[in-house]
């Protein structure tokens, strides 16, 4: 057996510990009452802790102890699509940065175990990324005919992008100004939908603008060098992607009969769209004016229902399943039990639930009863 002076310290694993925590090197060095020069030698791999420093770095950073001495293979992270790019602090971004991460140790952990469905998105070399308004509606309906779901309502974009193989992870955010964002990586994209946000509609409409950074933008290698104007027209790109692929223009005209609130509301049941994105769309395609678009906004203004619209609270919000299952499966399936998965992965128990849409407590380790038969009656 390994013993700790035979494992060799990794000091990338302290840092992204650390930085999944929210914690500056100061707080940290805080918090063990230790040098935050320490901290630094420790992370670039000058020194290795002693034995007693580390076991205080393990219980204040709540990691399994062989995390910090795993050398997992390496990533090949593309750029990550923040949404909220603008205005999200660079901390609470490195901190969902380094989440996905253990995403990735997650997911290449289960690779060796799991048949994951096929990745399954179509050529699009004929746009030559160019992305005007014509072409990203040719893109959204082209997308629609690959996956054989022609022109009607996407009842639940997250378990259609998961059939066609780009992996879904569950991410709290906690932060208002992170929302839903995406991964360019080898083998397979990845999309975080935020546990933040509970509404199925506005669901819908994140997977779908992050299915449309997908497409478009893959050879953007750092959205950190856009100006804000570049950054804006790349999202409002997304943004209309998600619109076209969600309420394709055709179709969804010849259901807007009326113009009122209350027939959005019908329309919001049918389309799984939320009614803001339905009457921007109606914009967009021409079918109301700017005079009538400005009017529903004002109405929805006046019933305060802008943020919180009707049913937001009434339709189950669509949850990744395909994570979750392989968990279970491996369980289920004797291969492995609670605490062999959660010291192989060498992922914290509370992240491989979060990440993997599992319950609370999915993980806790139950010890096998013991087994007894009647042999007289």
């Amino acid at each position: 057996m390994n013993t700790d002076q035979e494992l060799k310290f990794n000091p990338k694993r302290l840092r992204e510990a650390r930085l999944i925590r929210g914690l500056s090197i100061s707080e940290l060095a805080e918090q063990l009452h230790i040098s935050k020069q320490a901290i630094s030698q420790f992370e670039l791999g000058d020194y290795t802790p002693k034995s007693e420093t580390m076991m205080a770095i393990i219980n204040t950073l709540k990691f399994p102890k062989n995390f910090f001495y795993k050398d997992y293979k390496d990533q090949f992270v593309g750029n990550t699509f923040f949404r909220a790019n603008a205005t999200a602090t660079k901390k609470s971004k490195e901190t969902q940065l380094n989440k996905t991460l253990l995403a990735g140790y997650i997911y290449e952990y289960l690779f060796d175990y799991i048949e994951f469905p096929e990745l399954n998105l179509p050529d699009i070399t004929e746009f030559d990324n160019e992305w005007d308004n014509e072409s990203i509606e040719k893109l959204a309906k082209n997308l629609r005919e690959y996956w054989g779901i022609g022109d009607k309502p996407i009842p639940n974009i997250v378990h259609l992008i998961e059939r066609n193989g780009i992996m879904v992870f569950s991410v709290d955010t906690d932060s208002q100004k992170v929302d839903a964002f995406c991964q360019h990586r080898k083998g397979r994209p990845f999309i975080f939908l935020g546990n933040d946000k509970q509404s199925a509609f506005r669901r819908q409409f994140d997977a779908g603008h992050e299915l449309g950074h997908i497409l478009m933008h893959k050879d953007i290698d750092n959205q950190e060098v856009l100006n804000k104007l570049e950054f804006k027209q790349m999202e409002n790109q997304a943004h209309r992607f998600a619109s076209a692929f969600l309420l394709p223009a055709e179709a969804f005209a010849k259901t807007v009969t009326s113009t009122s609130l209350l027939h959005f509301i019908e329309l919001k049941k049918y389309w799984n769209v939320s009614m803001g994105a339905m009457i921007y769309r109606c914009f967009d395609l021409g079918l109301i004016d700017e005079s009538r678009y400005t009017s529903l906004q004002k109405q929805m203004s006046m019933k305060k229902i802008r943020t919180k619209e009707p049913l937001d609270d009434v339709f189950p919000l669509q949850q990744p399943v395909v994570l979750k299952k392989s968990i279970l499966m491996l369980l289920e399936n004797n291969v492995k039990n609670e605490l062999q998965l959660i010291q192989e992965m060498a992922v914290p128990q509370e992240y491989i639930e979060m990440l993997c849409n599992l319950n609370r407590g999915t993980l806790n380790f139950k010890e096998p009863e013991p087994t007894i038969r009647l042999v007289k009656k």
